[in-house]
């Protein structure tokens, strides 16, 4: 860093270069409150004496809330050593993923010299929280109406732990012959750059079909353990990578009147290696994960496929896979969201495991038809405009609670998707709709998702619908309230 000055006659100005070096090296790794300054010396010998002083981390105040075991978990071993704002945002980072936190922090001098303490400020945000919606996103077989209560509990052993329950019911639908319902339950701690994490949902689909005068009761049953563990590897001022590492354990049970089809049936044990970049890039942010899931068939794993050929659903392959989502400004107030997937898996797996394209979590524009492959990708674009400031209320006069919760910040969108996936491996023996294809759809809506109070109404139409039957225009709402 300091060769270049070497073997010169300096001067005052290439003394002061000199320090601005080494307090740009100190402050690029993060140490922001450590400075280089001369001291009093004679420069007859030839030599420059640099001294630095180092900063440390004196204490960890809590403002607004209590302190509890924060400290601990969100910034172990900073205490009594040199200050780095980058652990001092991985901190805050830990504090802020639980939704209704938004806590900030503050630099202040310490006790001792060179020393400094850094003073976190969070109103207190409560413990528990939910959220309760319905929507039509639902399939017309087993219930097309369909309701979704959420409650989290945020830091409630005073751990930064976050935890989350959902239940979701079909609101339309005679009980017991179609109807879906979904629990989930997930949990998560931290401590400094690591994260421990568990998960646990299950489905339960039934419906009926008639054909050739007989009736025929479907039923789809799902279960989904995971565990896995994450650790923050890099942070700088521009972009924080993560690495994860967890183990998933599936089991898909269907029956075609309350007799188990084991071609359709089996339990899934998989091991996810993955690898996330989130940054700020072109005005924007942007979050990457790239990842690999390697299906096993070992722990846990049972299939009546023991020996698949080519065709069959497989239990032991390699399926890598890249995700994409970026927030950009626009000029004019627009914004624009976008969200990329692709993946592609070694063998074939069975139809719960493979990529399924089209609805309203992959491409818009379809609903009651879908495609499904081993390989594939698909790509999710809003550009929105804000007709309503999120203070809009503050204008409204005596409307001023009927703005606040249902006008701030409603946003105009426009939507268009598109996507593509393959079997995997030749089929001419089956129609063209499940050998996989491409499609695309288009369309516009209104929403608002700021506030206690949200809600989203949407039209969307195929643009490209490959093998699928064209669907139509296809109508999409969802209202709710937070709490």
């Amino acid at each position: 860093m300091i060769q270049r000055y070497a073997g010169r006659c300096l001067g005052v100005s290439e003394f002061n270069h000199a320090l601005d070096d080494i307090n740009r090296a100190y402050v690029q790794q993060g140490n922001v409150t450590s400075r280089a300054y001369l001291p009093e010396q004679s420069l007859q010998s030839g030599r420059l004496r640099i001294v630095v002083i180092e900063g440390t981390l004196s204490s960890i105040q809590f403002a607004g809330i209590q302190a509890r075991h924060h400290e601990l978990m969100g910034f172990p071993g900073l205490r009594d050593h040199l200050l780095n704002l980058r652990d001092l945002e991985q901190g805050l980072d830990q504090m802020n993923r639980m939704p209704n936190w938004s806590a900030k922090m503050q630099i202040v001098p310490g006790n001792k010299p060179g020393s400094s303490s850094v003073v976190i400020q969070e109103q207190n945000p409560g413990i528990l929280h939910g959220q309760v919606w319905a929507d039509n996103n639902g399939q017309y077989q087993t219930g097309h109406e369909t309701g979704h209560a959420l409650l989290t509990a945020q830091d409630a052993l005073g751990l930064l732990d976050m935890w989350s329950v959902e239940y979701d019911h079909s609101l339309v639908g005679s009980a017991g012959h179609r109807g879906t319902q979904y629990f989930s339950a997930d949990g998560s701690i931290p401590y400094g750059k690591w994260s421990v994490f568990s998960g646990f949902w299950m489905s339960d689909d039934v419906y009926h079909l008639q054909t050739l005068g007989e009736d025929y009761r479907l039923g789809g049953r799902r279960r989904d353990f995971r565990f896995g563990v994450s650790r923050v590897v890099a942070r700088n001022s521009v972009g924080v990578t993560t690495l994860q590492a967890l183990y998933e354990l599936k089991s898909f049970n269907s029956t075609l009147n309350h007799v188990r089809l084991n071609t359709q049936s089996t339990r899934q044990a998989s091991v996810v290696t993955q690898a996330s970049e989130s940054l700020k890039a072109l005005g924007g942010l942007w979050y990457i994960t790239l990842g690999v899931r390697f299906g096993t068939d070992g722990a846990g794993t049972r299939s009546s496929f023991a020996h698949p050929i080519e065709s069959e659903p497989h239990t032991r392959y390699v399926k890598p896979a890249l995700d994409i989502d970026g927030y950009e400004p626009l000029p004019f107030g627009l914004s624009w969201h976008v969200s990329f997937h692709g993946e592609l898996s070694s063998r074939n797996q069975f139809a719960t495991e493979q990529l399924q394209l089209g609805g309203p979590y992959t491409v818009r524009g379809f609903l009651s038809q879908m495609l499904v492959g081993n390989k594939g990708l698909y790509v999710r674009d809003d550009i929105s405009y804000r007709l309503a400031p999120l203070d809009l209320h503050e204008h409204c006069g005596v409307y001023r609670g009927f703005c606040r919760l249902f006008v701030d910040g409603t946003e105009f969108y426009g939507i268009i998707d598109g996507g593509f996936v393959k079997l995997g491996y030749r089929a001419d023996n089956l129609p063209p709709a499940l050998r996989g294809g491409s499609i695309a759809g288009a369309g516009f809506g209104l929403r608002k998702v700021s506030g206690p109070v949200f809600w989203g109404a949407s039209a969307t139409h195929a643009i490209a619908h490959g093998p699928l039957p064209d669907e139509g225009w296809i109508a999409a709402f969802q209202a709710g309230v937070r709490f």
